[in-house]
């Protein structure tokens, strides 16, 4: 079953309880990946009225705005797995209500083409979403001293 096609049944379906019932029961808006023949990968947005788009890559949530702004001037469509892996946890880790990021509060899972030409969904372990965090907070705090140098006494 082609992936907008599910989405678009999902989506009709909180779309009429919204404009029968006049109330958004469900108050969800969903992220939907997945992969069909027709179009191949494919990552769609809804949000509680029934609304629903196509995306390369997006955010929502809290904080979607910041994690918008992050995409807009790191994302790369020839980025590897692992690039865009550390870029949602850097997207999460400024995002996330919490100050600092562990893997406890991070769930991570990828889908990729195996060699056979079957679609592999791969959860990401906890020790290597806290080796993108190590990651991470090691190049904030290189970017932090290189800023802190520059802007010193003159």
């Amino acid at each position: 079953m082609p992936v907008e096609q599910v989405v678009k049944s999902v989506c009709n379906y909180k779309q009429a309880y919204t404009q029968f019932g006049g109330l958004r029961p469900f108050g969800v808006a969903f992220l939907v990946a997945g992969w069909d023949k027709h179009f191949g990968f494919q990552l769609y947005q809804s949000d509680p009225s029934g609304n629903y788009s196509g995306w390369k890559a997006t955010v929502i949530g809290q904080n979607n705005q910041t994690g918008k702004s992050i995409l807009k001037s790191d994302y790369k469509e020839d980025s590897t797995v692992d690039s865009n892996l550390k870029l949602a946890v850097k997207i999460l880790s400024k995002t996330m209500d919490s100050t600092t990021p562990s893997p406890e509060r991070i769930e991570l899972s990828f889908m990729k083409a195996g060699d056979n030409g079957k679609i592999i969904h791969t959860p990401v372990s906890s020790a290597d979403i806290q080796k993108l965090i190590d990651e991470i907070t090691a190049e904030e705090e290189q970017e932090q001293k290189k800023s802190e140098a520059s802007s010193g006494d003159i």
